[in-house]
């Protein structure tokens, strides 16, 4: 174990904070990797109300590469590396921590974290029982869909449920597999769309942001804001793409991130014959400057629980291009914001994007996108439904 300090609690105070401090709140996760999960965990941390939650983020696997942001926030870290496989001593080494550090409310993100915690806090509170606290209640967020199709996983979801006080879906999609598949108690789940901030992300220079990337400033500029693993499906992009060059060959394509599958996707694009007409950055850690450079985003993920890349894309005013799939339906409006096709199909796909490229109301597509992102996911809003909820189980 490493991070913050071990301090024994005082005697027969159980996990409960001294009256007028902040109440410590774990989020736990497998680690703080590049992805939509991990950047919402940190927009979180970063706007939490520190005068009245301290939090602290427990990764049980790895630091993650988005670790050293922590410091920058003033938020302790611990690592209790898992052991491979199912690891059975971990809810035991969880739940002595939670004690050691008085955490009263564990928040866990992802199907792991979320069956360890809930197990670790179960223990926690058992062993508080008559010791005059309550031990640590539990929140849930649940980012995606988390394989709906696979019947141990989802019994694997449905108990750890059972230990949790509130289940928080990102996206009515998501709820619906919380409700009708994993059978999990209504009284039980919220809602809360993840957020981001519009004065971040928000329309700018475009030749600019060209020159930063690297590329000419003429054509049509498609760009695709993804960690490059399967689900994300960037082949059927890469064979859409190159469909849309035989009627648009001033077309250009920059895909942003990194992960297993870019060897792959860039042996693609030779075949393909793109030679320079895309562009792998690989991980950008400046997305937000970046984003102005596109005349349209688009997204061929095969599954989502609520694209944070979409929302961004939206906010930064552009129109559009994505599978409907998970909560993308929830982001763009059908020819109000972009255009949703079919997963897997690289035709729809391609012709979607030529179907933005000529329309003489672009601009005000992506502007009628970046309204609705301030209207239903700005940050402030997320951040405020997440310490009303916080405060709410703590009262129970």
């Amino acid at each position: 174990m490493t991070g913050a300090p071990e301090a024994e609690p005082a005697r027969g105070a159980g996990p409960r904070a001294a009256p007028g401090r902040p109440v410590k709140v774990a989020h736990v996760v497998l680690s703080l990797n590049v992805g939509g999960l991990e950047r919402v965990v940190l927009r979180l941390l970063e706007r939490t109300s520190r005068e009245r939650f301290a939090p602290v983020v427990c990764a049980l696997q790895e630091p993650g590469a988005l670790a050293d942001e922590l410091a920058r926030l003033g938020v302790p870290l611990v690592v209790l590396s898992r052991k491979p496989g199912l690891d059975p001593g971990l809810p035991v080494r969880l739940a002595a921590w939670l004690r050691r550090e008085g955490i009263r409310l564990v928040h866990t993100h992802n199907p792991g974290p979320h069956l360890y915690g809930a197990l670790a806090a179960s223990l926690a509170r058992a062993a508080s029982f008559g010791g005059g606290g309550g031990g640590p209640r539990v929140i849930h967020t649940k980012h995606g869909r988390n394989y709906p199709k696979q019947k141990r996983k989802v019994l694997v979801n449905r108990l750890a449920a059972a230990l949790t006080d509130r289940v928080v879906a990102v996206s009515d999609d998501t709820r619906a597999v919380v409700l009708e598949v994993e059978r999990v108690d209504p009284a039980k789940v919220v809602t809360i769309l993840n957020g981001v901030d519009p004065e971040v992300f928000r329309p700018g220079d475009a030749r600019a942001a060209r020159a930063r990337l690297g590329v000419r400033d003429a054509g049509y500029h498609v760009g695709c804001v993804a960690r490059l693993s399967p689900e994300k499906d960037h082949a059927t992009l890469l064979t859409a793409f190159a469909r849309l060059r035989e009627v648009r060959p001033d077309a250009h394509l920059t895909v942003v991130g990194d992960g297993p599958v870019r060897p792959a996707l860039e042996q693609q694009a030779a075949r393909l014959g793109l030679g320079g007409a895309v562009l792998f950055t690989g991980t950008r850690g400046d997305v937000a400057e970046l984003l102005p450079a596109f005349d349209v985003f688009a997204l061929a993920s095969l599954t989502e629980g609520i694209s944070l890349t979409l929302i961004e894309a939206a906010s930064a005013g552009l129109p559009i291009v994505a599978t409907r799939v998970g909560g993308n339906p929830e982001i763009v409006k059908e020819g109000e914001t972009g255009l949703l096709v079919s997963p897997g199909s690289p035709e729809p796909l391609a012709a979607a994007l030529e179907a933005i490229a000529v329309r003489d109301d672009r601009a005000e597509v992506g502007m009628r996108g970046r309204a609705r992102v301030i209207e239903r996911f700005g940050i402030d809003r997320m951040v405020r439904a997440y310490e009303d909820l916080y405060a709410e189980v703590l009262r129970g």
